[in-house]
């Protein structure tokens, strides 16, 4: 059995690793070095860094571009946004307000329908319960006259109470000039 030939970089995984590191940022220098020569004339001189320069300086103005295009959309969603905010404060301004005047109605309401309850309550304590049970008594017969009522002939009734009440008015007042003319009369002769 032939005995292979171990190296170190087998055993240590770190090491192989550096290495590759090492040969990938070579490679990568030496293609920057290669294409550091702008002119095309094998070598590297103020001309082709001239190049990179005016390349440096073309991405710069790009870039500033785009920020400024950037800055400027950031304050229009700055605006929009205090836009919002100040919508909403509004709206929330005007609901509290509208809630305000609902729950002073409601305390208002609240104070008067207690008012009416402590009312109702005096007057309940100075009631005579003997008068109270004689109302509650006749309560009943009220009711069964009142579903004995001819509802169409209280109706007709209804109807011609005006006009019989402008007669009676007509009568008062041909008594009165009646008692007028007599007490005239008497003056005369008395």
């Amino acid at each position: 059995m032939p005995h292979a030939a171990h190296t170190r970089e087998e055993f240590c995984p770190i090491e192989k690793l550096n290495k590759q590191m090492d040969d990938a940022l070579n490679t990568k220098v030496a293609a920057l070095n290669a294409t550091d020569d702008e002119t095309g004339d094998g070598k590297v001189d103020a001309l082709d860094l001239k190049h990179q320069l005016d390349r440096v300086e073309a991405q710069l103005e790009l870039q500033d571009q785009q920020n400024r295009a950037l800055l400027r959309s950031q304050k229009r969603l700055l605006w929009a946004a205090i836009a919002i905010v100040v919508v909403l404060c509004l709206i929330m301004g005007g609901l509290l307000l509208r809630f305000n005047t609902a729950y002073n109605q409601v305390i208002t309401t609240c104070a008067q329908v207690n008012e009416i309850a402590g009312t109702l309550q005096d007057s309940l304590a100075k009631l005579d319960t003997e008068q109270l049970d004689s109302m509650m008594q006749t309560l009943p017969d009220i009711a069964d006259k009142l579903s004995q009522i001819d509802v169409d002939a209280l109706n007709d009734v209804m109807a011609k109470l005006p006009a019989t009440m402008d007669a009676v008015a007509q009568l008062q007042q041909q008594l009165n000039s009646v008692a007028s003319f007599l007490g005239n009369v008497g003056s005369i002769f008395g």
